[in-house]
């Protein structure tokens, strides 16, 4: 008998929902069959088996939230009795990221009022054991000052998933509530017990969390795992890295003829070159020339790296994911070219695999398909820097005393402070500057 657990798919991940299982219990596997989609904070990925046998039991239902390490099925060998599986245990998982916890709110003890289905949670509450709740629904739960161990749990074994605190918040019992100790929950009063609030089923996984409207004013939309990851990774980088921003304008005229002869020459199994491509290679050339930029600050330390590897912001469905191309500045535009349109490709359909969106050194981010001229980005920490790109732009300008009509286009550097300096930022924008408005440079 083999117990399948929650995998570790990416380098944030700390838990993982079961989209949908791909096997039914009793079904024959072996060695290498997919037998689950998992959504991770990053894509959707497949769960393989890694022993020949038969599925014999599911723990975990498809749309349930579970951590790292955690069992969500058996397989035992064919032809074998079958066995009881053991409870699920949890394994602690690596610590990815610091997530801040909200301190508990004091407040006077109070009458808890409580649905029928808490009953088990009460007797915990009275022995004092330690409520059964996945890492996400803790959180959730003290975000909203909610008490866990009022909150009956639908995960195996009676946990507390994210479902759980969400629709416990959504019937009404959202209101503040201190978490008494158990001595002071035997000496208060009776506790009342309404109509039973039924939990509605758990609903299949989408692409977007279903919104539930809470009120004619308001909709409350769950966020999905990648939004969440997203949310939090930002406003991580805010918080702990210092920004300062600098920006320059770049002539683009000859990178667009260049661009234009490039993408009238196409051979077979060749794909467009796009400015976004252009501005990847000159970037790629730019950090091999100018390492101290492709550096990261890490415990105290400065961590130069020897890879020039550059994130490229893509908009997916309901959230945002940076996969990565891999030593930049040894690559042609082309490579660059056909190998970002089939990481975008990936991205959009959510089948990015973990080596698609790690090791990144730099970042790039670009809304100038969106026509906006100027923004500044967030740094994805632990990168010390990332370009924002602008829309190009025909603008007059003056060259040798006289008004002429060129392609501009603004580039802003968003900067970690403890690494990188202005005249250090000035100089790194002059070079991608350069190597733009002289595209040829960039073919080698």
């Amino acid at each position: 008998m083999a117990e399948v657990t929650m995998p570790r798919l990416s380098d944030t991940m700390t838990e993982g929902v079961i989209a949908s299982w791909l096997k039914k219990e009793g079904d024959p596997v072996k060695k290498g069959d997919v037998l689950a989609e998992i959504e991770t904070d990053k894509a959707t990925m497949e769960l393989e088996v890694y022993e020949n046998g038969v599925l014999e039991k599911i723990l975990v239902q498809a749309g349930q939230t579970v951590p790292i390490g955690q069992v969500v099925a058996i397989v035992a060998a064919a032809g074998g009795a079958k066995a009881s599986p053991a409870p699920a245990t949890v394994a602690a998982p690596a610590p990815v990221e610091a997530i801040a916890t909200p301190a508990p709110v004091a407040a006077a003890p109070v009458q808890v009022v409580a649905p029928a289905p808490v009953a088990a949670a009460v007797a915990t509450i009275q022995s004092g054991e330690r409520v059964k709740a996945s890492p996400l629904a803790r959180r959730l739960a003290s975000e909203y000052q909610l008490d866990l161990q009022t909150i009956a749990g639908s995960g195996p074994g009676g946990r507390v998933v994210r479902d759980d605190v969400e629709a416990y918040k959504a019937s009404g019992n959202g209101a503040t509530v201190a978490t008494p100790a158990p001595a002071a929950v035997a000496a208060s009063a009776p506790m009342v017990a309404p109509t039973p609030v039924v939990a509605p089923a758990t609903p299949p996984v989408e692409a977007a969390p279903a919104p539930t409207t809470t009120s004619s004013d308001v909709e409350i939309i769950n966020l999905s795992m990648m939004q969440q990851t997203v949310a939090r990774r930002l406003t991580e980088s805010k918080q702990t890295v210092p920004h300062f921003y600098v920006s320059t304008e770049v002539d683009m005229t000859e990178a667009v003829k260049l661009r234009e002869q490039l993408n009238s020459k196409l051979k077979e199994g060749q794909v467009k070159v796009s400015f976004n491509d252009l501005v990847v290679k000159a970037c790629g050339i730019a950090l091999e020339q100018m390492p101290e930029v492709n550096t990261f600050y890490k415990d105290g330390k400065f961590q130069r790296n020897k890879h020039v590897n550059i994130g490229v912001a893509v908009d997916v469905p309901n959230g945002l994911v940076v996969p990565v191309l891999h030593d930049c500045n040894q690559k042609g535009v082309r490579t660059l070219a056909k190998e970002a349109k089939a990481l975008f490709e990936k991205a959009r359909t959510g089948k990015l695999r973990p080596e698609d969106y790690q090791g990144g050194t730099f970042s790039v981010s670009n809304l100038g398909m969106f026509n906006v001229t100027h923004f500044q980005a967030v740094i994805n920490p632990p990168e010390s820097a990332i370009l924002a790109v602008g829309a190009i732009q025909e603008k007059a300008v003056v060259i040798n005393h006289e008004i002429v009509i060129r392609s501009r286009m603004s580039l802003t550097l968003s900067a970690d402070h403890r690494v990188l300096y202005g005249a250090t930022i000035a100089r790194f924008l002059g070079l991608l500057q350069s190597l733009l408005e002289n595209p040829f440079d960039l073919l080698g």
